[in-house]
């Protein structure tokens, strides 16, 4: 049993949880399968790179930039839903996303 316990447990600790899109991040790995840590951003942001519409994981949009390139970003209803040193964009996309503040 002590055997089983501790390999559910290595287990856990291998898989992890992954962050959720506009956390901070320093490597790809932290955010999980598929998605990446976008380190351009203050703090780093875990996204997914490209997206197309409606292919967002939950709580994100697909946001397409100036520079042609899209990502998938977390939503909010307010800047207060952001994390610091990140505004609540209402302006610029069909959703209201997190990004960086000026």
């Amino acid at each position: 049993m002590p055997r089983l316990a501790m390999c559910l447990l290595a287990l856990l600790a291998a898989t992890g949880c992954e962050k959720a899109i506009g956390d901070d991040c320093t490597t790809d790995t932290e955010c999980g399968q598929g998605r990446i840590c976008d380190r351009a951003s203050r703090g780093g942001y875990c996204t997914v790179s490209p997206c197309a519409r409606d292919t967002c994981p939950a709580d994100s949009v697909c946001v397409e930039f100036e520079t042609d390139e899209s990502f998938c970003m977390a939503t909010c209803g307010s800047s207060d839903d952001c994390r610091t040193g990140y505004t609540c964009d209402e302006e610029t996309g069909a959703a209201a996303f997190c990004r960086q503040a000026p």
